[in-house]
């Protein structure tokens, strides 16, 4: 295991079942390696992990761990709730096709997504991938944005389940900053990841576990 990859399985094991945590990408870059690292955390600890691919951004992300020659091919075998978006990856449970009426997104994600959430059979992680193209890319309306961010944050304190969010944190700048400044406000943990050069910064700009909050890794 190298070094980044042992830094990142030790910022997996200081997050609380319950929790909500944003992984956000700052600037260039991008979050494969916090991903893949994830996955195989979660594999090793036994978790249940169910992808919500937001307009093709899963799909994106399996081309670019296969270019850079990470192995893929387990991938195909996680559960997929894909909103929006033509590219299938994975065993899709669902696929929600409209995302303009915030009201019945929400209804139809909760349909496909309450049944795994809820079985009582052992932890599931909960991996949102794309969620600022939600923001981004929808006409939503102040109301529209805060229905979606309530019913994320019903979820906070389940306590067999892990959500964790990757999302490109510039993207949800100006006029759409709201959805990012709400986003945050509901998750326990948010950490911020930046490329500068050959090196990784990592800031945990929030955590439920106060030794760690602030603290700033360079990789």
């Amino acid at each position: 295991m190298g070094l980044r990859d042992s830094v990142m399985f030790e910022i997996w094991e200081s997050i609380k079942m319950g929790e909500t945590v944003l992984f956000e990408r700052v600037g260039e870059g991008d979050m494969t390696f916090g991903f893949y690292q994830l996955l195989d955390w979660a594999e090793k600890k036994g978790f249940r992990t169910i992808i919500v691919d937001v307009l093709d951004s899963y799909p994106a992300m399996v081309s670019k761990m296969k270019l850079m020659g990470i192995e893929t091919e387990k991938l195909s075998e996680l559960e997929v709730i894909k909103i929006g978006g033509l590219r299938k990856r994975g065993k899709i449970i669902a696929h929600i096709e409209n995302t303009s009426e915030p009201t019945v997104l929400v209804r139809k994600f909760r349909e496909a997504y309450q049944p795994p959430i809820e079985n009582p059979s052992g932890k599931v992680l909960a991996i949102i991938v794309g969620l600022e193209k939600l923001f981004a890319i929808s006409d939503l309306t102040i109301r529209g944005v805060q229905t979606i961010v309530s019913y994320l944050a019903s979820y906070v304190g389940m306590p067999n389940r892990l959500g964790i969010y990757f999302l490109k944190r510039d993207v949800l700048s100006g006029d759409k900053e709201l959805s990012l400044k709400l986003l945050e406000d509901i998750a326990t943990t948010v950490i911020r990841a930046e490329k500068k050069g050959h090196m990784i910064k990592l800031h945990i700009a929030k955590s439920l576990n106060k030794e760690l909050e602030g603290v700033l890794l360079r990789i």
